[in-house]
């Protein structure tokens, strides 16, 4: 016996095997069970979706010799024989190729002559859409009114090129895409039965391929059987259907989200060695954004991109997916579909858009740091001075500085500050170096500086280089008595929290108590002599009385 392609051998025979459109089901089984069939049903749909199945199985049930039932019996002489098609009373009619007036006029003769064996003749005219308008006027006035024992089941993918003068003769029903989990259920179910060796992934990759369709899943199955030696995998299943591996749409949008166009061009190129056509690699970085983008939004069951979700902001997912709409959009009217793809991807590496989304998505991750901080500090005071422990710095002096702020003088300090690496006093000019390495952010009477390591606070708050300091800028002119210096990283949690206390009505505001990190070991410094000591005891020994 020659082989039976699988989307023909399982094709559904009764209701309770079709996958999908519960609600259509549900309403063909109450309208047999309770006699209330119609003359004329428009099923309408996209490919592979049941239409002609159910069209078939609903013609089988109203001939059913078990009347009245939801099902067909499949046991009867006449559901037996439709299957087989040897009952003439259920036609079935292509419209693509039996499209013209003649055709159908033909049709609307042999409408009156009753059924053979069973209690309707079933037209099932498939592609009706395909009809021309005189032949939709020949149907017209036979569909309106036609002979009780006939009932026209017409089927499309395309109802907006129907009519409305014959839509509004028929009941519709539109069939929906088959979920994914639906088309997963039935393959798993295939394979079991047939004894095919496939992974999960694979049967995943199969159902995403066939977009809702349940005839491409199983005959991309099929397919893939033919393909694989012995266990189907998820990249046999990319390799039959031309579609891009999740692996490699990781790796292209890793190399297009670090700005690597050497590396992308090269993944571009391996991709079409491979044989996939330019415009399925572009849908599927489009679907491979859309999971992205719900994954991180609604947390949902989708092929997981965890490795890369955390590098994807919602507005680079965006700008990603307008330069792709377009990509596509644009692809329709140029033979030169490589070079376009080529240009997209360096636009969304080096658009001066994804410059301010970068500078957004720092802004979002600082404001979220000063955040958790902020918790911190309401959960635990953090200005804690530890035993033996003094702190070099307390957060009351930064808060005086910054309720007196000269911002007259900062401004003066500021544009001399460039040239302190340059400073031409011998004996200054390292202390006038390691100030350059600050930024300046607030004066009174005391200066205020940050740095980014806390080892360089430390060393510009020692006593010997504030001298030096304090003599570098009163030099000419008295500016300071005093500063400080602080971390940058605390600067930018104290000011955050300045300001909100400002713009809720406090002029001078109290900021909370604040651990800036910085302190002096007192016990070091009680057990560390006076030089001067030292040097009385290296001379005359122990021998030497300290008195207060």
């Amino acid at each position: 016996m020659s082989y039976v392609a699988l989307y023909r051998a399982y094709r559904p025979k009764a209701f309770k095997e079709v996958s999908g459109q519960k609600v259509i089901i549900k309403t063909l089984q109450n309208a047999l069970l309770h006699d209330k069939i119609a003359h004329a049903y428009l099923f309408s749909g996209p490919r592979g979706t049941g239409k002609t199945s159910i069209a078939k199985i609903f013609a089988k049930a109203v001939n059913c010799l078990n009347q009245p039932t939801n099902e067909p019996c499949n046991v009867c002489d006449i559901c037996k024989g439709i299957d087989r098609g040897d009952i003439p009373d259920v036609i079935e009619i292509d419209a693509a190729s039996n499209n013209g007036v003649d055709e159908i006029r033909d049709l609307r003769d042999k409408v009156k002559y009753m059924p053979s064996v069973g209690k309707f003749k079933v037209y099932i005219i498939d592609e009706v859409h395909m009809l021309t308008p005189g032949a939709f006027n020949a149907l017209l006035k036979t569909l309106e009114e036609p002979p009780k024992h006939v009932i026209f089941i017409l089927a499309t993918t395309e109802v907006h090129k129907i009519p409305p003068t014959i839509l509004s003769r028929c009941q519709r029903f539109d069939f929906k895409n088959i979920e994914t989990t639906d088309i997963m259920e039935k393959l798993s179910e295939i394979a079991t039965k047939e004894n095919i060796d496939v992974t999960p992934d694979a049967v995943r990759a199969i159902a995403v391929n066939s977009e809702g369709g349940l005839r491409d899943a199983i005959s991309l199955l099929d397919q893939a059987i033919s393909f694989a030696d012995g266990q189907i995998t998820e990249d046999d299943v990319h390799q039959v259907s031309g579609s891009v591996s999740k692996k490699a749409l990781t790796e292209l949008l890793t190399s297009i989200t670090n700005k690597e166009i050497s590396k992308a061009m090269i993944i571009l190129k391996d991709l079409l060695a491979e044989g996939k056509e330019i415009t399925r690699i572009v849908n599927d970085l489009i679907l491979a954004l859309r999971d992205i983008l719900l994954e991180k939004s609604t947390k949902v069951e989708l092929p997981k991109y965890n490795e890369i979700l955390s590098v994807f902001s919602f507005d680079r997912i965006y700008f990603y997916l307008d330069v792709l709409n377009q990509l596509q959009q644009d692809m329709k009217w140029t033979h030169q579909k490589r070079a376009y793809v080529e240009l997209g991807l360096i636009k969304m590496m080096e658009h001066q858009t994804l410059k301010t989304i970068d500078h957004e998505a720092t802004l979002l991750d600082l404001k979220n740091s000063i955040q958790e901080l902020r918790e911190q500090i309401k959960i635990q005071p953090r200005e804690v001075v530890k035993a033996n422990k003094k702190a070099l710095v307390s957060i009351k002096q930064v808060e005086s500085i910054m309720n007196n702020d000269d911002k007259d003088k900062k401004a003066l300090m500021q544009s001399a500050w460039s040239h302190l690496k340059d400073y031409p006093k011998a004996h200054l000019k390292m202390v006038a170096y390691l100030l350059s390495q600050s930024e300046l952010e607030a004066v009174s009477d005391t200066m205020l500086i940050v740095y980014d390591d806390i080892s360089l606070c430390k060393r510009i708050l020692e006593p010997e280089t504030k001298k030096l300091v304090l003599e570098i800028f009163n030099s000419k002119q008295h500016l300071i008595d005093d500063y400080i210096a602080i971390l940058k990283s605390d600067w930018l949690v104290i000011k955050e929290i300045y300001l909100d206390l400002w713009k809720k009505g406090q002029k001078k505001p109290k900021l909370p108590p604040y651990d800036l990190k910085l302190y002096l070991d007192v016990v070091n410094e009680e057990k560390k002599e006076p030089e001067i000591i030292s040097l009385a005891k290296e001379y005359f020994g122990e021998k030497v009385t300290i008195k207060e």
